[in-house]
């Protein structure tokens, strides 16, 4: 159903975001270095011998470092500190500051990407996430220990807003009653690995090769590695602390 999907995507208006794209797709603080004397001069890149010439649709996105949190809203829409900030503890405040500045930095990227490189913005603006979401399922089938379960989420809810995406007539493929409740169970359990995984990135300040930046206290880090599990396992009712363990994306010693 992938093979055939992919073929009706030929005369799709997402076409003309298809121009072949030269993306490096894993951009972050550790790839990128600067010159000495001027930090705003790139004078080399690391980590380019797996990129690929791909749709432009397929390749523009924010780089890793300018991720934007959840809640982001594109556009001409200035980011702003909660209502009740005045009234957060201290940690709280420091999380929505941090949260505030990520959005204030990939709002910055998304207008220069607007004034400078018009059609990597179109594209990461008009993209419907369900194609990009194809694409990346259907190529890591072979190599994701998930499996089919992302690509099965992704076939299942193309045809769950066929015409909503632009398609004309039926879809060519179904999923069962039976087989939607299977895939949800699994699919949730997926989910759940999958936010354990986002939480550590995000609080570890670290990418999935678990790459600390050179300036920041690594055994400080392994030490919050070490007090997350810890929370997690004390906290999560009917988790067992080798399944935490099992599904923390770094090892904890």
């Amino acid at each position: 159903m992938t093979i055939t999907l992919m073929r009706m995507l030929d005369s799709h208006p997402i076409l003309q975001f298809s121009q072949p794209t030269l993306w490096h797709s894993d951009l972050h603080m550790g790839n990128i270095f600067v010159a000495p004397d001027n930090n705003s001069r790139i004078t080399s890149f690391l980590d380019v011998q797996s990129l690929s010439i791909l749709p432009l649709f397929f390749q523009a996105r924010w780089p890793v470092f300018l991720k934007p949190p959840r809640d982001y809203s594109k556009g001409l829409v200035h980011p702003k500190l909660p209502e009740d900030f005045d009234t957060l503890d201290e940690e709280d405040k420091a999380f929505s500051r941090q949260k505030y500045d990520q959005a204030m930095q990939a709002k910055a990227y998304e207008i220069r990407t607007f004034l400078d490189n018009r059609p990597a913005h179109n594209a990461m603006a008009a993209e419907p996430r369900l194609f990009r979401d194809l694409f990346t399922c259907a190529g890591e089938v072979s190599t994701s220990s998930t499996g089919i379960i992302p690509l099965r989420e992704s076939l299942l809810e193309i045809s769950q807003h066929w015409s909503d995406l632009g398609f004309q007539g039926d879809c060519p493929y179904s999923f069962t009653p039976d087989e939607i409740a299977a895939h949800k169970r699994d699919f949730a359990a997926y989910e759940e690995r999958n936010d354990l995984r986002r939480l550590a990135l995000e609080v570890l300040g670290t990418d999935d090769e678990g790459w600390i930046a050179p300036q920041v206290d690594f055994e400080r880090v392994r030490e919050m590695n070490k007090e997350l599990v810890e929370m997690l396992i004390a906290q999560w009712e009917g988790v067992t602390e080798e399944e935490v363990k099992r599904m923390w994306p770094f090892p904890v010693e």
